[in-house]
């Protein structure tokens, strides 16, 4: 008893004492805004003692990390650390793991450094992290050699001089100046000139919406805050790229006018050396790569847009420039028939599947990429480089554990701009449960048009690749369109982790999961502000046409189920009709709908309430049917069509059984976000020329 008594007695001391035993590393970081000029234009970006990113925390396994962290701005804030396996209460989750640090507090982060390898941190809380609230974190394992290679950060990042809330905002309202502005709107004559015209036909009979490469057209894209950088090293001198994706919705192809690159790590973990021509690398992954300065000349290691709109680029060496070969931009029109086509298949099968799972080492990523899914040759495109990493040592799980599956469809509705899991919003479907001790599979099975780099916090996982017990560990994972992803952990902390889409707007509208621990409590005081963590917020915005023959308006506010809008038009004299309604979302197929509605051709009994459900009809024609108290019923059908870059037609066909048809034909040309030039006919107001705001 007496040596039982010792032997705990001496465990305690040993863990009380870590902290002191180990390395005592401290940082004080201060977040404030601060004045920024990027692209030539100068706005608030938020910074870290005053730098964007913020300075590069460096540490050895085995650390103490201490970081004090100043809240100067004006809103909350946390920082999370991405990829460290860290205390749960550490983690930087608002109202998962932590409550938010006020303005004015400090809170200091502290923990044991468990791992080496390249890392990163970000805030957690909004869209803070668009704003250049990120830095780089770089682990050096316990042993050294002296020979190691030279470190050089090279952070990638995507930069808009507008407020990322504007930004979402109008990703929720669905307007098109993104895909104007990257190159990739797609329109009936683009279709025809590249011959897919037959599949968008098709797609138009399912009412698909067109698959995107990405959300958002992007000021510019930097390294290191900069659009270029240079790494300044000796001739000959052997350089570890740390090359960190640190934005918010960009991925980027990488490649080297060197040649080949040597990857020699992935998420911060050791692969067996492989050489890649180029590399897809997604939003919040970490790659490690080798160089050697060359001897009188500057090569561009070169990082490109995945839609490529615009490229960033580190200079290695001193000399003449050698520029990367450019990276092909992707034919829209091809990747959008594929994927659709993709889709249509599943659509046609799905009440034919067994739902069988996989077996865990029997499969490979099931991902159908080439020339498919990345719009051009695969060569040039290729997809993610998971097949070719193998972890230097096992990364099996424990083989007697038992094995929790989980089927996670990763779901959207583009038009609405939501996003979720099985077709359920975080504020609608929280939780994955699991239990310590188990092995846990996700199959992440992508339903949606784009990608999206999944992000589980405070473990890695295996990414099943078809390397067996040495499949990669990583700690985000990118699941191509229409494709099929496995990944695999041991259970093996407690509480409440984050899961997550990492593309910011992504999870900001719903894409993301709480993974809870069975049978393990969370505090009462995150608990007490849970319910913040599961908001559902409004977002509102307005169109308002002004013509020489008539005025139109259209104002709206809209969470992920419900939407409050307000319609009319005028004649500019005494003909008029305006609605103001609720629809309540069921699917893009079907919403309900009530509201009043008053017209001049009603009279002398001008308003009526109105009840009826609005329906998406094949070809993409919106239908709006209802009926009022008295009996009389109203069909509406629209459809707008973008004919060539800019330049859209629209047309809507009323009829009502007390005021019988009307009907509206419309040109318009897209000018900016906020302004467009229209012409229009309407049956009983004649034709007019005039502008559309958007507010």
């Amino acid at each position: 008893m007496k040596i039982l008594l010792l032997w705990v007695s001496w465990t305690l001391l040993v863990l009380i004492s870590l902290p002191v035993l180990s390395k005592r590393v401290e940082y004080t970081l201060v977040v404030e805004r601060e004045p920024r000029n990027i692209t030539g234009k100068t706005v608030q970006a938020i910074t870290i003692n005053s730098q964007l990113p913020g300075p590069t925390l460096e540490f050895v396994e085995g650390d103490y990390a201490v970081m004090h962290v100043e809240n100067r701005m004006e809103k909350p804030i946390t920082i999370h650390w991405h990829g460290l396996l860290v205390p749960n209460n550490m983690d930087g989750v608002p109202y998962v793991t932590n409550a938010p640090i006020m303005p004015g507090s400090v809170f200091t982060y502290e923990f044991p450094i468990k791992q080496s390898g390249t890392y990163w941190y970000h805030s957690h809380f909004g869209l803070q992290e668009q704003y250049g609230l990120t830095g780089p974190i770089i682990i050096h394992p316990k042993e050294r050699p002296p020979d190691a290679p030279a470190d050089q950060i090279v952070m990638l990042a995507d930069w808009n001089d507008e407020r990322p809330e504007e930004t979402l905002r109008k990703l929720k309202r669905g307007n098109e100046g993104f895909a104007i502005r990257t190159g990739n709107l797609q329109t009936l004559v683009g279709a025809i000139q590249a011959g897919t015209i037959g599949n968008v036909t098709k797609r138009n009979l399912y009412s698909l919406v067109n698959a995107e490469i990405s959300d958002i057209a992007y000021d510019r894209v930097i390294t290191n805050g900069r659009k270029d950088w240079d790494v300044d090293q000796p001739a000959g001198r052997q350089v570890r790229l740390r090359v960190i994706n640190g934005s918010t919705s960009t991925y980027f192809y990488l490649n080297y006018a060197g040649g080949p690159m040597t990857v020699i790590a992935a998420d911060g973990q050791d692969v067996e050396p492989v050489e890649l021509e180029r590399i897809l690398i997604a939003v919040a992954e970490t790659y490690d790569i080798l160089v050697t300065v060359p001897e009188g000349k500057s090569l561009e290691f070169r990082a490109t847009n995945y839609d490529g709109s615009n490229h960033t680029s580190s200079w290695i060496g001193r000399g003449e420039k050698v520029y990367a070969p450019a990276i092909e931009k992707p034919n829209i029109y091809a990747y959008a028939a594929n994927v659709g086509a993709e889709l249509i298949q599943r659509i046609q099968k799905r009440h034919k599947s067994s739902g069988e799972m996989p077996e865990p080492d029997t499969g490979h990523i099931t991902n159908i990429e080439g020339p498919i899914l990345t719009g051009g040759d695969a060569q040039q495109r290729p997809p993610a480089p998971y097949q070719q990493l193998r972890s230097v040592t096992s990364s099996a799980l424990p083989k007697y554990a038992p094995t929790r599956i989980v089927e996670l469809r990763l779901t959207g509705n583009m038009t609405r701009y939501v996003w979720s899991m099985n077709g359920k919003t975080l504020s609608e479907d929280a939780y994955i449960k699991i239990k310590k001790g188990e092995n846990v599979r996700f199959v992440l099975v992508n339903n949606t048009m784009m990608r999206h780099p999944m992000h589980l916090h405070g473990h890695f996982f295996r990414v099943v690749n078809g390397q067996g017990d040495y499949s990669p560990l990583k700690h985000t994972v990118d699941v191509a369109p229409m494709s099929t992803t496995m990944i695999e952990f041991k259970a093996n902390e407690e509480k409440d982790w984050f899961f997550h889409c990492h593309i910011l707007y992504h999870l900001e509208s719903g894409m993301a999961r709480i993974v809870h621990y069975e049978d393990t409590e969370v505090s009462p005081e995150i608990q007490a502000i849970r319910y913040k963590a599961l908001e559902d917020p409004w977002y509102a915005w307005a169109d308002i046409g002004l013509q020489t023959n008539m005025n139109t308006g259209f104002m709206i506010t809209r969470n992920n189920h419900n939407d409050v809008f307000l319609t009319w038009e005028s004649n500019w004299g005494n003909e008029y009709q305006a609605t103001l309604g609720y629809y309540r979302f069921v699917n893009r197929f079907f919403s309900g709908f009530v509201g009043v509605n008053t017209d001049t051709d009603l009279a002398p009994h001008r308003t009526r309430a109105v009840a009826g459900f609005y329906c998406l009809l094949p070809f993409k024609i919106n239908a709006l049917l209802w009926a009022d108290e008295r009996g009389n019923g109203r069909i509406t059908i629209s459809r707008e069509l973008a004919i060539i870059d800019r330049f859209g037609l629209g047309f809507e066909y009323e009829y009502d059984s007390f005021s019988k048809s009307e009907y509206l034909v419309a040109l318009t040309y897209w000018h900016s976000d906020f302004l467009s030039f229209t012409a229009s006919y309407h049956n009983e107001y004649h034709g007019g020329v005039g502008v559309l705001f958007r507010f």
